[in-house]
């Protein structure tokens, strides 16, 4: 009584198929019990009229026993005999037919007895049955016993008690959902699917099919228990348990979010965030386009129930969200669309509840956020610019010191006022990961194909068209505990690292720290 269950029920009610609520079943499941039983009882009772006709011949054909034999063997045939006993002792056909087919044997007075016994008995059979075809409630009391033998023979005992008081049950709906790791996909379109990881493996690496320009935003390695956030540019995110997303195979058109969660109309999805545990102490970091941000607990976006968008962040106007990421370090990076930026430690934004405005990140003058980048300065050289004219840069992190919260920033592109750079978005991501450029078609670069330059260069030509977007293009993410196996470097490597990277002084140091560090692709572009 706890879950509902849906089903259709089409029945043939006066001969043409029809579907039924419960009251209409049953009223169609009385009706046909009633002409059912109807039927049989007019067959019964004219098959019982007809021996009973028959029982009268024989009866009164014995009582002149002599007379009829005599008739019989003065005829000439069987017809003969048929039709003499009909016009001497007024007999009825079929009684004229019973008598000349009686064999000799049943002319003993045991057989007399047996046939009174039998027509006696048939009197009682059809005073019930017409009982039963002329009175209403005699046709009910038949269905009614009918029905209760059924129950009597087909009887299963109570799973349920039924109680006075209310008691609450709670099932635990996880225990009922099968584990299986899968590969969750998320694209820019708000399309949507779950493949298990056999199919993955056995892509080899091929494309996704997806919808002309669209292309992956998330692309992550979850447990049918996990949860899946996507949020929307509107303010609003949908909890997404990933045991309801659409298993299908990899090669598999995703479906749209919408056919599982309804998307609030003109809304469209920016970002995703695999949740693995909603009791971790992690923040989510939101930007919106008029410079304000907000860290909320990771806790406060678990839901009990999950049938509809809610809420994730309070807008004014016509603000919209740019960005949801998770603060994986400890400063964020802020970028204006006319080449302003700004770096501030991500303590300065007050930690605050879901629903929550949130406060203002920057100062902006006639211009608007377009990206927002967690970083650490220790973990992290490089950030990405990407132009609306088809340009792009890499500049170094040292160049933009660390500052503080509602501040203008610095220019990181020279102001050319003739024709003026608009920065179309900014990453801090991996040297080894490649950027998909946006004019209509998707063209997909190396991060490492954008020249090194100082932040007021306007950068190199990545493309011969207008840019109208830019990403990262999506790699497998899996579960991360941030607990990297660490080892002692020998004092002075470990003071090479540092001055070269101009980093504070550490004492440990992890293995993909010092790969990183110690030989990569900058350090013999310098």
């Amino acid at each position: 009584m706890q879950i509902s269950y849906n089903f259709n029920v089409v029945a043939i009610v006066n001969r043409r198929p029809k579907l039924l609520g419960l009251r209409e079943s049953l009223d169609a499941f009385i009706a046909h019990q009633k002409e059912v039983v109807k039927r049989r009882t007019s067959f019964d009772l004219a098959h019982a009229k007809a021996r009973y006709h028959i029982l009268e011949g024989l009866i009164k054909c014995l009582s002149i026993l002599d007379e009829v034999i005599k008739v019989i063997r003065a005829s000439k045939n069987k017809n003969d005999a048929k039709d003499n006993l009909v016009k001497e002792f007024k007999f009825t056909e079929p009684q004229a037919e019973a008598i000349v087919t009686l064999q000799l044997y049943r002319l003993t007075n045991t057989d007399v007895v047996a046939l009174e016994e039998e027509m006696a008995d048939l009197e009682k059979k059809i005073a019930i049955w017409e009982q039963i075809l002329n009175n209403e409630e005699a046709l009910k009391h038949v269905m009614k016993k009918e029905l209760q033998n059924i129950k009597k023979e087909y009887d299963t005992p109570r799973l349920t008690d039924i109680k006075e008081e209310i008691t609450e049950i709670k099932i635990d709906e996880t225990a009922m959902i099968p584990k299986e790791d899968v590969v969750v996909a998320v694209t820019k379109d708000g399309y949507i699917k779950r493949t298990s990881y056999r199919s993955y493996t056995a892509s080899n690496n091929e494309d996704i099919t997806l919808k002309e320009n669209d292309y992956l935003i998330g692309l992550y390695e979850m447990n049918t228990l996990d949860t899946l956030l996507v949020f929307t540019d509107g303010g609003n995110y949908l909890h997404i348990p990933v045991h309801i997303i659409p298993d299908l195979k990899w090669k598999d058109m995703p479906k749209h979010v919408s056919n599982i969660i309804e998307l609030p109309p003109e809304e469209s999805v920016i970002a995703s965030i695999p949740a693995y545990d909603f009791s971790s102490d992690k923040n989510i970091i939101i930007t919106t386009k008029d410079g304000i941000i907000k860290r909320t607990k990771l806790k406060e976006f678990k839901l009990q129930r999950y049938n509809k968008a809610s809420s994730c962040m309070k807008l004014k106007d016509n603000d919209k969200v740019i960005s949801v990421l998770i603060e994986d370090y400890d400063s964020v990076f802020l970028t204006t669309n006319t080449g302003y930026a700004l770096s501030f430690s991500t303590n300065e934004i007050p930690v605050i509840g879901v629903k929550a405005s949130g406060v203002k990140a920057m100062k902006l003058k006639d211009d608007f956020l377009v990206a927002c980048n967690n970083f650490s300065y220790n973990e992290h050289e490089f950030i990405s610019i990407i132009t609306t004219k088809g340009t792009g840069k890499r500049v170094r992190l040292t160049e933009f010191p660390i500052s503080t919260r509602t501040r203008r920033g610095i220019l990181l592109i020279r102001e050319v006022k003739t024709n003026p750079y608009e920065i179309l978005t900014t990453f801090i991501d991996d040297s080894r990961n490649f950027i998909g450029l946006k004019n209509g078609d998707i063209n997909i670069i190396k991060n490492t194909e954008l020249s090194i330059a100082d932040r007021y260069s306007t950068g190199t030509t990545i493309s011969k068209h207008n840019l109208t977007n830019a990403f990262i293009v999506a790699n497998l993410k899996k579960e991360t505990n941030h607990q990297e196996q660490l080892i002692e470097v020998p004092t002075e490597e470990k003071q090479e690292v540092v001055e070269e990277r101009k980093i504070p002084k550490k004492e440990q140091i992890s293995l993909s720290e010092i790969d990183d560090r110690l030989m990569t692709i900058d350090d013999f572009l310098k």
